[in-house]
Formats: C-alpha cells, structure tokens, sequence
C-alpha cells in the first residue's frame, strides 16, 4: 500500500484535520484512581477532577488544562507522603 505525501508531513496543533484525544470525565477520575500512589492520593482525585472541571468551565484553553491534568497525574501517582512524620508538606507546595 502506498503512502499518500499528506500522510508523512505534520500539522501544527489546531490545524483542520488534526487529530484530538477526548476522554469523559469518569474516564479520567477512573484512571487517576487506579494511578494514585497512596490511599492519601487517592482520596483527593474526585476534588482534583472537580477542580479540573472548573478550570474547563472557566475557560481555559485547551493547552492550559492539559497542563493540568498532566501536573495533577504527577502529583497523585507519587508515591511519597504529602506530609513528613514532622507535618511538613511536600510536593505541591
């Protein structure tokens, strides 16, 4: 099968014709639940997904709320205590 020349070069994000990855909002809190690090972690992804869902409504553009959906899959997939033996916080400080 050949290839078509359109199918080797790359369209910038945004373009027509890109490609666009959706996934509900279930989806994504399944997901940061089973990825979560600690029980701690896990309890806080339903307020995560709230927050994120705030974020889409407000109108942050796309870029943005990847972003943040990447830096709260970072943070809830740690494995460390969010507080030390001291009470210190740690990560998302």
């Amino acid at each position: 099968m050949a290839m078509n020349d359109n199918s080797s070069k790359t369209r910038p994000s945004g373009a027509p014709g890109s490609a666009f990855f959706i996934a509900s909002w279930k989806s994504l809190e399944e997901g940061l639940t089973l990825m979560a690090g600690t029980p701690e972690r896990e309890r806080l992804v339903p307020e995560t997904v709230s927050a994120l869902r705030k974020a889409q409504a407000a109108g942050d553009p796309p870029s943005k709320l990847l972003l943040r959906v990447l830096a709260a899959t970072a943070f809830l997939s740690d494995d460390s205590p969010i507080r030390s033996e001291r009470g210190e916080v740690g990560a998302m400080t």
